[in-house]
């Protein structure tokens, strides 16, 4: 129908102040929503609501007076409510990008208060460092003043040592030159002497007295080549006991051991025996059953064969072979003892005695004989 003009207008716009009040557009009122953003955001879909209706209101209106015209205007009003649906994307966008930036900003400004701290601890650190360099600096010039001082105290003292050392190089050369002087002196008069005693003895032909001289270095050549003989041969003997000594040491030593192990054994064996020998009458005492009887009958059976194989080290194969190892012992005495008899034998004073080690010798033998004769009785199991 054809609208009536103006009316039909004022009407429609009442109708917009009235849906716009309704809506609140005018008095703000906030739409609950995440944001300040998104409460402006709803706000505007409402008004935009409205506007589409009046405007389509307005458009068919329009069209009934002119087609065109009312195809321009709903057109316009088609890309005007584009436009406007497009702006809340980008402003959404551009709240994002806000939002990011505040948190990069925040970022940035804590990483600059961390730095400004850091920098604040280096300054604090290197003022340590600047005032403990200065420290040491004048710890350095004190040490290098005292090094100085301690360099001219040595060079003061080179002086001295070295005025030292030009007295005593003074004195010793004047020594020397007494020294020589005397060798000089003493060694004239020797020869002098020496002169004045071949023309006395040529004059007086006193030829008894020249073998006599002659006799005497022939004796004392012949007293040192014995003494450096007599060294010699000590020093092998001696040489030579000790290797013995060592050997029959070691022997001896290992024959004691296996003794030793033999005899725990054998006493371990003993002490379980009798051990179980006493719980064994122990329970006969307090028991009258024939069962405990049987049981101690097989131990003691058990007991029996554990002693029996015991005895078998005191007979046989291993006591042959223990009694070997002793008679070697044995045997390894008889070297180093003639060797020592031989050296002490050498020694003998002008009387013809022996000398004291020769009495420490003899106790050694005898009490090697002992020691042999008691592993003897061990090694028999007659102890």
């Amino acid at each position: 129908r054809k609208p009536s003009g103006r009316l039909e207008v004022i009407q429609l716009m009442e109708m917009m102040d009235s849906m716009l009040e309704k809506a609140g557009v005018d008095k703000l009122i906030r739409v609950t929503g995440p944001s300040q953003l998104h409460n402006a955001l709803e706000l505007m879909k409402v008004e935009q609501n409205i506007y589409n209706i009046v405007f389509h209101e307005l458009i068919r209106q329009v069209s009934v007076d002119c087609v065109e015209r009312g195809q321009l205007l709903s057109k316009l009003r088609q890309r005007y409510v584009g436009l406007l649906e497009r702006i809340p994307e980008q402003m959404k966008t551009l709240n994002k990008k806000m939002m990011a930036q505040q948190l990069v900003n925040k970022h940035i400004t804590e990483e600059l208060l961390y730095f400004k701290e850091s920098v604040e601890q280096l300054a604090s650190e290197l003022r340590e460092v600047q005032e403990h360099d200065r420290k040491v600096t004048k710890e350095a010039e004190k040490a290098q003043e005292e090094l100085a001082a301690a360099m001219q105290e040595d060079k003061e003292n080179a002086k001295l040592l070295e005025e030292y050392h030009a007295l005593y190089e003074l004195q010793r050369k004047r020594l020397e030159g007494q020294v020589l002087l005397l060798a000089q002196e003493r060694d004239l008069w020797s020869s002098a002497a020496y002169d004045l005693a071949l023309k006395i003895i040529d004059r007086n032909q006193l030829t008894l007295i020249r073998r006599l001289h002659v006799s005497g270095k022939t004796l004392t050549n012949i007293l040192k080549h014995f003494i450096v003989l007599l060294d010699s041969k000590d020093t092998g003997d001696v040489a030579d006991l000790q290797e013995e000594m060592k050997q029959f040491r070691e022997w001896l030593g290992q024959v004691g051991a296996e003794i030793e192990c033999s005899e725990e054994s054998s006493q371990r064996k003993l002490q379980i025996v009798c051990s179980s020998l006493n719980k064994h009458l122990q329970h006969f005492h307090g028991s009258d059953s024939v069962g405990p009887i049987v049981g101690a009958m097989a131990t003691l059976l058990l007991f029996f064969q554990m002693l029996k194989e015991d005895l078998q080290q005191y007979e046989g194969e291993v006591h042959l072979r223990k009694t070997e190892s002793l008679r070697r012992a044995a045997s390894l005495q008889e070297p180093w003892t003639e060797l020592g008899q031989r050296g002490l034998n050498r020694h003998r004073d002008l009387a013809g005695v022996l000398p004291p080690q020769h009495a420490a010798l003899e106790e050694i033998n005898q009490r090697a004989c002992e020691l042999y004769q008691q592993y003897d009785i061990r090694i028999s199991g007659n102890n």
